[in-house]
């Protein structure tokens, strides 16, 4: 079955140090792009939702189209839920067929995201879905959620420990230094930090804020133990940024299929590029 979860995928990348890419995607022609560029590769890939995105489609119209993509690919495919902060909202995402879903109670005290946390992994492990949680607050803006600079916090070390072993989570995403968006000024990642972490965590750690990272950052963060690298903003550049090009370069062209065939080609490339360096394929 080419539709899974993120645990087989994960434990994989872990064993063998490597990163799957996970790739916020925002229709179905990005979806495309995105599993095609795997399947070319012949590499495992996870494709994520923002809440904004799936709210914008609605739960049951977006997995009507993503599901089927998933199904039929030839390489294994896990839908994510990225950065949902609303335990609710959560569970009916699972309810809809997602296979994994990000629980986001960074922003709250550590007994409260806890709670929340231990209650989604409740609901989702009988369904065979895996949960991803937070710690520590990572600067910028995904979807809704704001973090202003001067107000992120890195994970600590302590708390951790505490919330894996409370929370039975199975991927782990520690603030370390990362930014959501595009990176202004100088990128300070505590990398002793994430390899404290890793070592005592049962599970797959995640890299949050992956776009505008040097190939040094990644390889080092991947060496460290980074198994999962959250791609959001250089999906959105490129869609939009391939439209705008097409448009320029064609403008008597009125074909949508033509504008949408260049836009698919350039989102594939960026997905292309970042499949082949965290799976080290020359």
């Amino acid at each position: 079955m080419s539709y899974v979860n993120m645990e087989a995928i994960l434990e994989h990348a872990r064993k063998n140090h490597y990163a799957v890419g996970a790739f916020n995607i925002v229709n179905y022609l990005t979806a495309k792009a995105a599993i095609e560029a795997a399947e070319e590769l012949n590499q495992n890939i996870i494709i994520q939702t923002s809440v904004k995105t799936v709210k914008a489609f609605g739960i049951v119209e977006m997995m009507g189209f993503l599901k089927p993509i998933a199904e039929n690919a030839q390489v294994k495919v896990a839908i994510h839920l990225d950065h949902s902060t609303d335990v609710e909202f959560t569970k009916a995402c699972i309810d809809g067929g997602w296979s994994s879903v990000m629980y986001d109670g960074s922003q709250l005290p550590l007994v409260d995201n806890i709670k929340n946390t231990k209650e989604i992994v409740a609901y989702a492990k009988p369904k065979n879905v895996t949960v991803e949680g937070e710690l520590g607050a990572i600067v910028g803006v995904e979807d809704d959620i704001v973090v202003k600079e001067g107000d992120h916090a890195h994970a600590k070390p302590a708390d951790c420990r505490i919330y894996l072993k409370e929370t039975g989570v199975d991927a782990f995403a520690p603030a370390i230094g990362t930014a959501h968006g595009v990176y202004k000024g100088e990128i300070k990642i505590d990398y002793d930090l994430f390899e404290d972490i890793n070592e005592f965590s049962l599970c797959p750690l995640v890299l949050h804020g992956g776009t505008g990272l040097s190939d040094e950052m990644f390889h080092r963060l991947i060496s460290l133990g980074a198994s999962k690298v959250n791609i959001s903003t250089a999906i959105k550049i490129a869609y939009c940024q391939g439209m705008a090009a097409f448009s320029k370069e064609n403008p008597a062209q009125n074909d949508p299929l033509k504008l949408d065939a260049f836009t698919k080609q350039e989102v594939k490339k960026v997905v292309t590029e970042h499949i082949r360096f965290f799976s080290r394929i020359d």
